[in-house]
């Protein structure tokens, strides 16, 4: 077998592999309740009402000439909120998961349309993709009590695995798109000590974090290097999971980092961070082990497919 048939066979049947119910439900009701409460704390009804000559669309919104009418955004808000919340408690997951997401997408939408692209909610609509397809209330919700309880199978397998491909591709292309945009000089140049300075210049009062970064030229280095290690290496933690106990943390500190010297929220970026790539069952387990007598069952041959 050619080496890059190969290499395809074995991605192949690592992202098809057998999962846990319990974590495709942990994905769901992470990334659901997200979703929920990015919908009820959204700025949309005052997006809504902006001026039309402010209006910068991105994507589909270029078929209008303005943002949606507060009565079209109020009532997409309250739909997609509504389904959000049951598919976070798994009512009829398999229909409210994908309306709160189609809901949700042009409300999003409108964040980016105003001459500025905002990436914090873009990670959690992509990582719920491959959950709309997916038996995602097969464990962990209300849905679970009107069937048996669910097995191990390839059914919830991949999409847990896809949602982790999306996460360390968001993070690798970022730092990738720094090297080929500003090569080394990105880390060996002044370049972060004065993002951080103008940053500290725009805000209210001056930012002692921001500061305390860009008047040390070594540290400020440090941290440049350090964040392009972390978002390069994010692909590592498909090959080695455990990588997770130190890239989760580590992007983590970046974006609280972020927050602290800029005021940048991407808070809801890093929760999707933690969500996909913890794998919380197993915490379950190791805090409540399961009983010493039970024996899991056989994987159906449905679950099989």
């Amino acid at each position: 077998m050619p080496p890059g048939e190969a290499a395809l066979r074995r991605a192949e049947g690592w992202l098809f592999a057998p999962g846990d119910p319990r974590r495709l439900a942990a994905v769901r009701v992470g990334l659901g309740g997200l979703l929920a409460v990015r919908l009820a704390s959204g700025p949309y009804p005052e997006l809504a009402t902006q001026p039309a000559a402010l209006f910068r669309p991105i994507s589909f919104l270029r078929l209008l000439d303005r943002m949606p009418s507060p009565e079209v955004v109020a009532a997409l808000q309250a739909l997609a909120l509504g389904a959000a919340v049951l598919a976070t408690v798994g009512l009829l997951t398999r229909v409210t998961l994908p309306l709160a997401w189609l809901a949700a997408l042009p409300l999003v939408a409108m964040t980016s349309s105003l001459g500025k692209v905002v990436h914090n909610d873009v990670l959690l609509l992509l990582c719920l993709v491959p959950l709309l397809p997916s038996r995602a209330g097969a464990a962990w919700s209300l849905d679970a009590r009107l069937r048996p309880v669910a097995v191990r199978g390839t059914a919830y397998g991949w999409p847990v695995r896809t949602a982790m491909v999306v996460v360390a591709g968001a993070y690798f292309f970022s730092g990738l798109g720094k090297l080929l945009h500003a090569g080394p000089a990105w880390v060996l140049s002044d370049n972060v000590r004065w993002v951080l300075y103008a940053s500290s210049d725009t805000q209210p009062d001056p930012n002692p974090f921001a500061l305390f970064v860009a008047d040390r030229p070594v540290l400020a280095h440090l941290v440049a290097a350090a964040t392009l290690a972390v978002e390069l290496g994010f692909p590592l933690v498909l090959w080695r999971p455990r990588l997770a106990w130190l890239l989760v943390p580590a992007a983590l500190a970046m974006h609280a980092g972020i927050g602290l010297a800029m005021r940048l929220d991407y808070s809801v970026m890093a929760a999707t961070v933690l969500v996909v790539l913890v794998d919380w069952p197993a915490l379950v387990d190791r805090f409540h082990p399961p009983g010493q007598g039970e024996v899991p069952g056989p994987v159906p041959a449905e679950e099989r497919r």
